[in-house]
């Protein structure tokens, strides 16, 4: 099966694990190249992350890493009140980032984050950017309006929507209830979720294949359908927790037919990378 991975990190001094150091073993490109090999995964959504200062830098390094590796997709780290510059849109386009990554924990910060995107629109939309954000329930209720106007844009919410941690499964409702702001988003069709991250729904997190996300697996099957849902790895802090093997096949997939394992295992990240209007990266 073609994989593709719709979330992972990459950053020069390694991510700093539970245990000070990079759960990956060393170096992490190298590490992942090997994986990727091994599972084949072709292409790859390299979230960017910049929201602490020990992670400075991390945009340039994801442009370096594009320029020679054909198989990475960044997307480039935006603060909740957008980039420093207005020209930063068009100089990560020419580097290679296929999008942006937006961080939103709070309702505060997601109200700057839609206000930017916004007024950034027009310029996200010429180039089809993907938007992958990692935003809390409540932050979400907040973006609805600024991302329908986005609607030749990828949206990709990352792990499951972020509701939180639980020792047990939830009821079906009581799921749904966590993600109501993320399902009403559901009708809008550029509008998908990544299945990844799922040890962070679970307590303890090492609690593999991490039953307590099951039931918003399912609604979010019920809600967006297979052909907007993404698997992702989130590598490398999720090895903090589970085996790289271990994200490969995410609970609550079982049911699908080999048809729409594939879409959500690769296939539906290949369609969002493949928008024709996107600026060609840079020599590779």
């Amino acid at each position: 099966m073609d994989r593709a991975d719709a979330h992972l990190h990459l950053f020069a001094d390694g991510y700093p694990g539970r245990y000070g150091r990079s759960p990956a073993g060393g170096d992490e490109l190298t590490t992942y190249q090997d994986i990727r090999r091994e599972h084949g995964i072709s292409r790859a959504l390299v979230v960017g992350y910049e929201g602490q200062p020990r992670f400075a830098g991390n945009n340039a390094y994801l442009a370096g890493l594009a320029a020679t590796h054909d198989w990475i997709a960044p997307v480039a780290y935006v603060p909740p009140g957008g980039p420093a510059h207005d020209a930063d849109l068009d100089r990560w386009w020419a580097a290679g980032f296929v999008g942006v990554t937006g961080y939103l924990a709070e309702a505060d910060q997601a109200d700057r984050f839609a206000a930017w995107l916004t007024g950034a629109a027009p310029a996200l939309t010429r180039a089809g950017a993907v938007l992958s954000l990692n935003a809390t329930p409540a932050a979400t209720a907040r973006l609805g309006s600024a991302l329908a106007a986005l609607d030749g844009c990828p949206v990709l919410f990352s792990h499951l929507g972020l509701p939180g941690s639980r020792p047990t499964p939830p009821a079906p409702q009581a799921a749904a209830e966590a993600l109501a702001p993320l399902l009403d988003l559901a009708r809008l069709p550029h509008v998908g979720v990544k299945v990844s991250g799922l040890y962070a729904v679970s307590e303890p997190a090492h609690a593999w294949p991490h039953a307590a996300a099951r039931p918003f697996v399912d609604v979010l099957l019920d809600r967006f359908g297979t052909r907007r849902l993404y698997w992702g790895s989130d590598f490398p802090p999720s090895l903090d927790h589970v085996s790289f093997a271990q994200t490969l096949d995410p609970v609550g997939l079982e049911q699908l037919t080999p048809a729409e394992r594939a879409d959500v295992l690769g296939a539906n990240l290949h369609r969002a990378l493949a928008v024709p209007t996107r600026p060609a990266p840079g020599t590779r």
